[in-house]
């Protein structure tokens, strides 16, 4: 480590008689005064220097040195190149930082990945560290005051996370399940289990043909 020059400077020692120089005419106050104005021009000098080597020192020389862009930090990756579009992400090392594709298997958030009547990884965990996979079923018209399953195809589902469905008649959009606000028999039930998807009407649901389930499940 460089030598510190604040620890180098002689400690400020005021002085009760001092020797003024010959035909100076100064009094002990004025040489004092005078002596303790340079001590303290020589401390904010050794102050700014030793600072200056500090930053140097730990980082690089700050900004005349340091990392100013990302490609620049030392765990990163040193180019751009070819990665557009993609997402940082912490190494499975936890040793730095890498680029990864986003798409199917690299969900944000719900955000970025895609509905798909394939199944999917979307890249986020439920507690314990287990991955959350999605997949939305084609469930086609809604029943007529009965129950309808419709294979959602999951080999080894272990724990439904989340399930959502719309179904739609050309006119209007209702979710799947369906709480009417008066009607009982208006309502319609949905229930996930280890092979179907199981929807019940209580009315006759069939003009609304068009029905889409979305699972978030465990395996």
């Amino acid at each position: 480590m460089t030598t510190r020059r604040t620890c180098e400077i002689e400690p400020f020692r005021y002085q009760a008689t001092p020797q003024p120089d010959a035909g100076s005419g100064a009094s002990a106050n004025q040489i004092n005064e005078q002596s303790l104005e340079d001590y303290l021009n020589r401390f904010k000098e050794a102050v700014c220097a030793d600072i200056d080597s500090i930053i140097a020192e730990c980082c690089g020389g700050g900004g005349d040195g340091g990392a100013e862009t990302f490609l620049e930090l030392t765990d990163t990756p040193a180019s751009y190149a070819g990665a557009g579009g993609q997402f940082v992400k912490v190494k499975a090392s936890v040793d730095g930082l890498e680029f990864v594709a986003g798409g199917a298997g690299a969900d944000v958030d719900g955000i970025t990945l895609n509905y798909s009547t394939s199944e999917q990884a979307t890249n986020r965990t439920w507690i314990g560290g287990a991955t959350i996979y999605q997949k939305t079923i084609n469930f086609g018209a809604l029943p007529n005051t009965t129950l309808k399953e419709v294979a959602h195809g999951i080999t080894g589902l272990s724990r439904v996370v989340k399930v959502m469905g719309m179904s739609y008649d050309g006119t209007s959009w209702i979710n799947i399940p369906f709480v009417h606000r008066t009607t009982a028999t208006s309502q319609v039930q949905l229930i996930i289990d280890a092979t179907n998807v199981r929807i019940w009407t209580g009315s006759n649901r069939t003009t609304f043909t068009d029905t889409y389930v979305t699972i978030w499940y465990l395996k």
